[in-house]
């Protein structure tokens, strides 16, 4: 028969550590100890003991569960943890201490438990996260968004939330705030292009002997010309992208002008570049319709489809190909 020294010792022999290197479960332990406590039990062993099972402790009010290693009723155990949900079992008082044990200590904002950390968190595995996000530091964060979109709130709960070509304090990227310069784009993202003064300049519109396009008030106004419309279209002064220069070129021999993009003027001199007109519809610009009179020989432009056809129905003019596109205002 084992003596009872003997089976003291077997109840407190240590439990291999696996050969993992992983932590030893608790309950395994728990077990371990627990049949050595019945062993001294049985031997007649009585160092103290107040339980060498949970059964032993029923009469122990508010300390339901056995520590077999010392033999005494407890709150809890590592494995016969009793706290509430948003508690947990310290390994090491064997009493309830602050920190999540499962998800349904957690609520709101923060539903899982990170059982690791004890703390209530928005995500503990991908799958938690709505579809494009992943789980990192307990919280959801999106891995890509579409092509001009953004999280900048940093929340998957609202996905990519940003329209970077719209939001005024994200515009272009999260947190910019540009701001406007002239070259045919919205750079701070409030609708309109090119807000800074100077980017474009007015082109006046007279008759006479023919039609007449300048930027100068004066010369609009000069040499038996009579004044149509101030600022009649807007050119940029400068070239950008999206434009192209614009020339004023004029034939002596017929006493005439026009506006080309042609740099060869069609046969005329050039006079030089009136402006910078632009290559599509952007920013709001508007096409610049091209009209010749062959019986005047009068080169027509205006930026009204129903001038256009007017001219053409009543006064024997004929529509040509566009000059390009302009803008009815200074600014935006």
């Amino acid at each position: 028969m084992i003596s009872v020294f003997a089976a003291h010792l077997i109840a407190c022999a240590p439990i291999d550590p696996p050969r993992d290197g992983g932590p030893i479960d608790a309950a395994r332990l728990d077990a371990a100890v627990t049949d050595g406590a019945r062993a001294d039990s049985a031997q007649g062993f009585d160092s103290g003991r107040e339980c060498a099972t949970d059964p032993d402790c029923a009469r122990q009010p508010g300390l339901p569960v056995c520590d077999p290693v010392r033999g005494r009723c407890v709150v809890c155990s590592p494995s016969n943890d009793r706290c509430d949900p948003a508690d947990h079992c310290d390994p090491v008082t064997f009493t309830c201490a602050p920190g999540c044990r499962s998800d349904e200590g957690c609520a709101g904002a923060t539903p899982r438990c990170d059982t690791g950390l004890r703390r209530c968190v928005e995500c503990s595995r991908a799958e938690h996260c709505p579809g494009g996000a992943s789980c990192a530091g307990g919280r959801c964060m999106m891995v890509m968004c579409p092509a001009g979109r953004a999280d900048c709130n940093r929340n998957a709960g609202d996905g990519c939330e940003v329209d970077l070509a719209a939001d005024r304090l994200n515009c272009g990227a999260c947190g910019a705030t540009p701001a406007e310069a002239c070259n045919t784009r919205d750079d701070n993202c409030d609708g309109r292009c090119d807000e800074a003064p100077g980017c474009r300049v007015g082109v006046h519109r007279s008759s006479g002997v023919e039609h007449f396009y300048t930027t100068s008030r004066a010369e609009a106004g000069c040499c038996g010309f009579t004044v149509e419309a101030e600022n009649f279209f807007y050119l940029y002064g400068a070239m950008v992208p999206g434009t192209a220069p614009l020339y004023r070129c004029y034939s002596g021999a017929q006493g005439r002008h026009l506006l080309t993009p042609d740099p060869g003027c069609e046969g005329f001199e050039r006079e030089g570049i009136i402006g910078f007109v632009g290559t599509s519809a952007a920013c709001g610009a508007v096409p610049l319709y091209r009209l010749y009179n062959p019986t005047s020989r009068d080169n027509f432009y205006t930026t009204s489809a129903a001038e256009r056809d007017n001219a053409v129905a009543m006064y024997g003019y004929q529509a040509r190909e566009l000059a390009g596109y302009v803008w009815a205002a200074p600014q935006g």
